[in-house]
């Protein structure tokens, strides 16, 4: 019992923790490159030959720019406006001794218009402007922005030809430098994070760490294992997988990858919960619950059913076997349970033996409550 239960839980944990581990590899190993370069300093942008341009961070001294290309924004079609959100300017690589640049480009927001249009025109005339300082990281144009910035070129009396020897399919991301920072490393340890929690669920599955929990309830509950593998052999099933088990001693469920058991002698009160789902109104979808009641823990029990005819057969295996529980729900029920716990239990679990009977085999209605 114990060790198919353990190879069940590790089977059920995999698809998850596979899923956490590629997603942890792939958001930590995508920005290890950023924490390298948060860590060991920006790559000085102006200092970068055609050929060592890829993503990565850097700082810019700009000093000349050759105009704005493209100037994206945003439509506020209630009130006919409209807010630019981002402008791309076109430069080139190296300082304003380079022999060999090309020209790619420059995405800013919008409170860099007045100071990029005026160095734009300086440039024009062949002046230098004082060195504006900026920080970003070099991304690949791609869609729409590189077809502007290709027009941009053509237009221009550009050919096919001299567009691809002159210029270079990227442009610097430009932010702040602090928020690139913080933002950057944050992604990078939740990778990190995530990549360790799937590798951890793994060695969890692999060493029975899934059904240390019902080792404990065993446990606690007072019985042997030997005697628990015989109750949990003869348990009625309550799904396909055996993931929902009713026995004479407990009741075993499995909550995510993790197996645990409830005392059937101190279930108080079970009832069945359905939930209806809907969006905007519609219906989505039902689930159904049968909810146990059990003394000494602190909240209820929910275990999830595939229909309401599981959750009757689970109430009626209940009712039938275990003649201290209280079967079925009223808000009567429910307002004693909170306000009068003493009267609550003296309607049958302080009133009766607790000694399971055997299963009822013709079928009939679980003990409803008073």
């Amino acid at each position: 019992m114990f060790e198919d239960l353990k190879k069940k839980s590790l089977k059920k944990s995999l698809l998850v923790s596979i899923i956490l581990i590629i997603a942890g590899l792939g958001l930590a190993g995508w920005h290890a490159v950023n924490l390298w370069y948060i860590i060991t300093g920006y790559v000085s942008f102006e200092q970068l030959e055609p050929g060592q341009i890829r993503n990565q961070l850097v700082d810019v001294e700009l000093t000349a720019n050759f105009g704005c290309y493209l100037e994206k924004y945003e439509q506020n079609t209630e009130h006919n406006t409209r807010r630019t959100t981002d402008l791309y300017y076109v430069i080139w690589t190296g300082d304003e001794y380079a022999t060999d640049y090309r020209y790619m480009a420059l995405r800013v927001p919008p409170s860099y218009r007045k100071t990029l249009n005026a160095m734009a025109e300086n440039t024009s005339n062949q002046i230098l402007s004082d060195p504006v300082l900026l920080s970003g990281k070099i991304k690949r144009l791609r869609g729409q922005n590189f077809t502007y910035f290709k027009e941009y070129f053509t237009d221009g009396g550009f050919t096919e030809k001299e567009f691809e020897e002159s210029t270079i399919p990227y442009y610097i991301d430009i932010g702040d430098k602090t928020n690139m920072n913080i933002g950057y490393s944050v992604l990078f340890s939740i990778g990190f994070v995530t990549l360790a929690a799937g590798l951890i669920r793994i060695i969890k599955g692999v060493s029975g760490g899934y059904v240390k929990k019902l080792y404990e309830d065993i446990a606690s509950a007072g019985y042997s294992e030997s005697v628990i593998e015989s109750d949990y052999a003869s348990a009625q099933s309550f799904d396909k997988n055996d993931e929902t088990k009713m026995g004479k001693l407990m009741t075993y469920y499995t909550a995510g990858a993790t197996v645990r058991a409830i005392p059937n002698n101190k279930i108080m009160w079970a009832y069945q919960n359905t939930v209806t789902h809907r969006t905007n109104g519609v219906k989505t979808g039902t689930t159904y619950n049968v909810v146990f009641f059990v003394e000494g823990y602190k909240n209820e029990i929910t275990l999830s059913v595939p229909d309401e005819a599981t959750a009757q057969k689970m109430l009626q295996r209940t009712g039938s076997m275990f003649p201290w529980v209280i079967v079925g729900y009223s808000d009567e029920l429910k307002k004693m349970y909170k306000s009068n716990r003493e009267q609550f239990l003296a309607l049958r679990y302080n009133t009766c033996e607790h000694i399971p009977a055997e299963p009822d085999v013709f079928g009939r209605t679980p003990i409803q409550p008073y």
